[in-house]
């Protein structure tokens, strides 16, 4: 409504006063210098009742604005009262009786109803929009700062000292220290210090100093502010320098490098009470993590010369060659090795030459097509063997590309010579050939012996006129026989999951289940064996191979092998764990079990150095469970009591 805008005698006061209540901005009316209606908005965003507000003074409502506003809001509101100005818009600070602080926007004009004059003010909270650009004011008076830092040649300490000065002033606080980190000592060293006499605070600090903020700073690499010291939690011993100061407010932060390694502390203080919002932690946490960006750079250039001196003495004591060259072949570092090993007359002179210069036409056409097949495909690996005074030397050569932003890739490349690890290798293989063939022999000629004498105790077992003292003899020779069969088949069995390439494939568990039941109730045909499985056809899918008969039928076996008496009872039992990741294979018996002492042992790696109390099968099982990402555990069957028969379990990866 337009500055001294008569109303009609027609307009109802009554709606204006529906339409002020039921409005979301703060609406003020005012007459003759006394408040004479506020909305509900308005007494809620200033933390006061309706009825508290109407009736006052305007410059007793003034009072809740920040002291800086209080006399222009004051002195405004007169001016537009008295007809000096038409309407009036200004933002205003104040602190609501929560002690939050909050902005609002007051725009004002003289309303004139049935004669009288108002002046009526509507407010909207602008809080947000002003802290973003107080935020934003510092945040650039800060970037200013940091970019000054960055720009400047000086030292590391004086860099410190024109960043702490420009972040003192440009937050307004009082004093501040920047401490630097050194490893060697374990200690905070001071780099600079504001508003502080010289010797008013120590020159280092050790890390592990309790009664320094700084360290605990520096040790948990975590933030400390206060607004008062006065209400901080915090022992005397550590609060009593800050008081000796005179500080109230604080603030410690460390510099963190980009490997979230420590690099020192930042901290500053105020000699009064201050509140420290959200946004300046924003603030502070920017400028902390610009300046460790220009203290790694600055740190970078100075170790820089040191770097390229350490490369080069690396280089120089490898046992090979190791170079370095441009996009177009051109060397430009060769070390020791090549300078000094390099065919007569001596190249010394090797660098800012290329392949053309340096080889035969033949040998630098490869080589030069080589390094272009690098900087296009990738990091190359070869063989070659080298012939000098007589002597053949075998060298691994890694080529590779070295990218550089902006600038044109470089190649580099070492050798290594391998002729022992080569040699070391070949004996290796030939070694291995001997025991595939030993293994082929134990399994094929000398189980062609077996069979024989088994043929032979089997005959003489059955023939009546065969002496009864005689037949358990016989009897006790024909097991350590199987026995004997069943130990080469397993070393055989062995070889073949060292060897083979891993292929599994979709396997049903019952089926191989189903066919070990068969065949270990065969290897015991005079003993009654009874074995029960909830495990049905069709239940589940594995990924594996045809090990898994083996690994069942081990178990089975192992079981039924340590029973002592004749009827023999085995229950596997198969559920899902692990939110159906796994499906686990509980295999029990009523032997006599495993004792406590032993259980640690039985299932021993066959690389595992100890003394084994299993048999090779148990080895096996756990071998082949092991390259199906699964795993085997040996338990009681009863907790507690291992007198009543063992638990094998297997755990495998569920699911095709």
């Amino acid at each position: 409504m337009n500055s001294s805008q008569n109303a009609d005698d027609g307009i109802d006061c009554e709606l204006l006063r529906l339409l002020f209540d039921s409005s979301h901005q703060g609406v003020l009316v005012t007459q003759d210098g006394k408040i004479v209606y506020t909305n509900s908005a308005l007494a809620q965003a200033i933390g006061f009742r309706r009825e508290e507000v109407v009736g006052q003074e305007v410059s007793q409502l003034a009072a809740i604005l920040s002291p800086d506003d209080r006399e222009t809001a004051i002195a405004r509101f007169f001016a537009l009262s008295s007809g000096k100005r038409e309407s009036d818009k200004e933002r205003f600070r104040f602190t609501d009786n929560e002690g939050k602080k909050q902005v609002v926007e007051i725009t004002a004009s003289i309303l004139e109803v049935n004669k009288k004059k108002y002046v009526i003010a509507y407010s909207i909270d602008v809080t947000g929009d002003e802290l973003s650009k107080d935020t934003l004011t510092t945040e650039r008076k800060a970037y200013s700062v940091i970019a000054e830092a960055a720009l400047s040649t000086a030292d590391i300490p004086e860099l410190c000292k024109q960043i702490l000065n420009g972040l003192v002033e440009t937050l307004g606080f009082d004093l501040g220290t920047i401490r630097l980190y050194d490893a060697e000592g374990d200690s905070l060293n001071l780099m600079a210090s504001y508003g502080i006499k010289k010797g008013g605070t120590p020159e280092v600090v050790q890390l592990d100093d309790p009664n320094f903020l700084v360290a605990r700073t520096a040790r948990t690499l975590s933030p400390l502010f206060t607004e008062d010291i006065d209400k901080f939690p915090e022992s005397k011993d550590r609060l009593g320098r800050a008081r000796e100061l005179g500080v109230h407010a604080l603030i410690f932060w460390p510099i963190v490098g980009s490997e979230e390694n420590l690099l020192g502390v930042i901290n500053i203080a105020a000699k009064k009470p201050k509140p420290l919002e959200e946004e300046q932690r924003t603030v502070f946490a920017t400028i902390a993590g610009m300046f460790s960006t220009i203290l790694e750079r600055r740190r970078t250039e100075q170790e820089l010369q040191e770097f390229k001196d350490r490369f080069t003495a690396f280089a120089d004591n490898m046992p090979g060659p190791v170079y370095i060259k441009d996009d177009k072949s051109k060397v430009l570092f060769i070390n020791r090795y090549m300078r000094d090993a390099a065919p007569k007359p001596n190249r010394e002179d090797w660098e800012g030459l290329s392949n053309v210069d340096l080889f035969r036409e033949e040998r630098a056409k490869t080589l030069s097509e080589e390094d272009q097949q690098v900087l296009k495909e990738g990091p190359i690996d070869r063989v070659q063997e080298t012939t000098r005074d007589g002597k053949t030397r075998t060298f691994r050569t890694h080529k590779f590309p070295i990218i550089r932003e902006g600038k044109s890739p470089l190649i580099g490349g070492f050798s290594i010579d391998i002729t022992e690890q080569v040699e070391a290798e070949k004996q290796r293989e030939e070694a291995r050939a001997r025991a595939i063939w030993m293994s082929d022999l134990m399994a094929h000629d000398i189980n062609n012996l077996h069979q024989g004498i088994m043929s032979s105790l089997e005959l003489i077992l059955e023939d009546d006129a065969f002496p009864e003292h005689l037949k358990s003899i016989a009897q006790s020779a024909l097991s350590q026989v199987n026995r004997s069969v069943s130990l080469i088949n397993n070393v055989k069995k062995f070889s073949l999951v060292n060897q083979e390439e891993l292929v599994l494939e979709k396997t049903d568990p019952a089926d191989a289940l189903t066919a070990a039941i068969q065949t270990v109730k065969q290897s015991f045909p005079h003993r009654e064996i009874n074995i029960t499985t909830n495990l049905e056809s069709g239940t589940y899918c594995i990924m594996v191979n045809d090990f898994l008969q083996d690994v069942f039928y081990n178990l089975l076996h192992n079981a039924v092998k340590f029973t002592v008496t004749d009827n023999v009872r085995i229950e596997v039992t198969t559920s899902l764990v692990e939110d159906g990741e796994f499906l686990r294979f509980d295999f029990e018996d009523w032997g006599p079990g495993i004792d406590d002492r032993l259980k640690g042992n039985v299932l021993i790696g066959i690389d595992d150095r100890v003394h084994r109390v299993s048999g090779v099968g148990l080895t096996l099982v756990k071998q082949i469970v092991e390259q199906y990402s699964g795993s085997l555990m040996v338990e009681d069957r009863v907790d507690g009591d291992f007198t009543k028969g063992a638990r094998f379990v297997v755990r495998l990866p569920n699911g095709c």
